[in-house]
């Protein structure tokens, strides 16, 4: 070798030094598995001028995921791979291709087809806690001995880094477990207390359901409950739902959580039954031993399955839900009966006195409403505020619950509506107030669902927030038909809701905006069948034509006609607005 080129290879094994000394004091300064990964990637890359690599790091399955990945689509390489053998030195992709093991030629082929060129595994105490992959250098030449000592080096540096940003990650993810469970502890408790201050049954249900929608995310459930001789649904959110009488027997039977999946599939008739209603968890509801009660929940929002931890709280809270249930249903009629009574009374004055007593006059539109109280008082709210001689804003809302919390809880809307709809914020920061309002202002089994919007008569356009509430129907002049969906969750959910969005649209000659809570919809008749948004939708439809005023009294005559007089649950509430000229 000659005096030049031995000064070159030690330069070389200087600047090695240098760079893996840098990169183990960045390492060791990090427990972030990420950064630490995306460093081994770059150092190695950039010194040996490498574009594509990735890093594959040992799980507790012993399956190695990919964790970190630069110049390759991520989902042109698979996420995971069993590797059965422990490489102590650089193992090139061409060596894997021609081994007989299945499981290896698999990782070779997709390491192949990803262009990537070679191994380097990562060694702790005889162990290999990860692999890198790395591709070809950019001039096509092959790694010299040197390169792959540099490598080698790197990945020994990193393999101690690996395993304890691993211990770090997983003790986070410990104390994430711990502090759900506690998380979980406290709502249980929240809960309790919240369904420990009624004995009304229908509160009860009505915290249990939002409690699934909420936390758990299921939109549709059906709630059996024990009347005293069988299990009857007490609460539904299932479309097409008719109970059978036949599965009585079957579903006394249910004595441990179920989770229909690709593992699990119905077994009996009752389990058919639910699961073609869409149900894929049924979870019994003990109490002191005794079934009294089954919660079938559909799928959840994003489609995941509930997990070990979200199963014992679910079971846990059945157990509670049930408990109080249970002592609703225990106790004295005549008792709950004189106290509601009272109650509903001074309710129902409240809430008529916060609903507008005539809607203003405005140029070119037609715009009426109406608030028909159900016997259990509920908390609609609707109402047209005047802004300016051309602005208007338009608003109906749901209160959950009934009785003098949610007369109050409608006040407390109407109030903050009043106070900030003057100040001409933009509607989804409006909104975003408002709810924050709410969640500071209530507990956790009040909510409100709303729509509301800005009414521009000179432009003649609507600006609007739909705040979790029943889609209002825009019947255009041309015969077609839109739902006005944009906005965000409902009010009270969470201090700060994810922003809401707003959407702006046109009105037009003939159109028709027709907004309206639950009550239309699932209005029920003596045989408990829900009016539905079909029949509503037909009967706009036909009646698109006529005033405000005689559409909304075409619609509660056919509500009164379908139901011939049945108790109602919830309000009927409407506002309809239509562009004249």
């Amino acid at each position: 070798m000659s005096e030049n080129d031995t000064d070159n290879v030690a330069r070389d094994i200087i600047s090695d030094s240098g760079a893996l000394l840098e990169l183990s004091n960045v390492l060791n300064a990090s427990t972030d598995l990420e950064f630490i990964l995306s460093n081994i990637l770059l150092t190695s890359m950039g010194k040996l001028l490498v574009t594509r690599g990735v890093v594959l790091v040992r799980q507790k399955d012993e399956t190695f995921h990919i964790r970190s990945i630069k110049g390759i689509r991520r989902h042109c390489f698979a996420s995971s791979f069993h590797i059965p053998v422990q490489w102590d030195s650089v193992v090139d992709i061409e060596t894997l291709l021609a081994d007989s093991n299945e499981e290896l030629r698999a990782f070779a082929r997709c390491s192949a087809d990803c262009e990537l060129h070679i191994v380097i595994p990562m060694q702790l105490e005889h162990r290999m806690v990860g692999v890198m992959l790395l591709g070809r250098k950019i001039n096509g030449a092959s790694f010299s001995s040197s390169e792959i000592r540099f490598l080698e080096s790197v990945a020994s540096i990193a393999a101690g880094a690996v395993r304890n940003a691993l211990i770090i990650e997983e003790l986070r993810q410990v104390n994430r477990r711990l502090d759900k469970k506690i998380q979980e502890m406290n709502s249980l408790f929240e809960l309790s207390r919240e369904m420990n201050a009624t004995l009304d049954t229908s509160v009860i249900l009505r915290i249990l359901g939002y409690t699934l929608m909420g936390q758990l995310r299921v939109l549709r459930y059906i709630v059996f409950t024990w009347n005293g001789t069988s299990l009857r649904a007490s609460a539904v959110k299932m479309p097409d739902f008719r109970e059978r009488s036949d599965m009585q027997e079957q579903l006394m039977q249910f004595d441990e959580t179920i989770q229909f999946s690709s593992r699990r599939s119905p077994e009996n008739e009752a389990e058919r039954w639910l699961e073609e209603l869409g149900i894929r968890t049924i979870v019994p509801m003990l109490s002191q031993t005794q079934l009294r009660g089954v919660l079938c929940l559909g799928e959840r929002v994003g489609g995941d399955e509930f997990d070990r931890s979200e199963l014992e709280y679910l079971s846990a809270f059945a157990r509670m839900s049930i408990s109080e249930l249970e002592n609703a249903r225990l106790f004295s009629e005549m008792v709950i009966k004189e106290r509601m009574e009272k109650e509903l009374s001074l309710a129902k004055s409240i809430q008529q006195g916060l609903l507008p007593d005539s809607i203003p006059e405005v140029p070119g539109y037609d715009i009426s409403g109406i608030n028909v109280s159900s016997q259990q008082v509920g908390g609609d709210y609707f109402d047209v505020i005047p802004l300016s001689n051309h602005e208007y804003v338009l608003v109906i809302g749901d209160v959950s619950g009934k009785g003098i919390p949610a007369a109050l809880l409608m006040a407390n809307l109407q109030a903050a509506l009043r106070v900030i709809a003057p100040l001409r914020l933009p509607l989804p920061e409006a909104t975003a107030r408002i709810n924050a309002l709410i969640h500071a202002n209530t507990g956790i089994d009040k909510f409100i669902t709303m729509f509301w919007g800005m009414l521009d008569i000179r432009e003649h356009t609507l600006e609007y927030v739909n705040a979790g509430h029943n889609p209002p129907y825009l019947l255009r002049s041309d015969g077609t038909m839109e739902k006005l969906t944009e906005g965000g969750l409902i009010l009270g959910i969470m201090p700060d809701a994810p922003p809401y969005q707003s959407a702006c649209i046109s009105l037009h000659t003939g159109d028709v905006l027709v907004s309206y809570t639950d009550g239309v919809n699932e209005a029920m008749s003596g045989e408990q069948q829900e009016f539905g948004d079909e029949r509503f939708l037909v009967l706009l439809q036909r009646e698109r034509s006529s005033p405000a005023t005689a559409l909304i009294q075409h619609v509660r005559d056919e509500i009164l006609e379908f139901t011939h007089g049945a108790a109602q649950s919830d309000d009927i509430t409407m506002l309809i607005v239509k562009r004249n000229q």
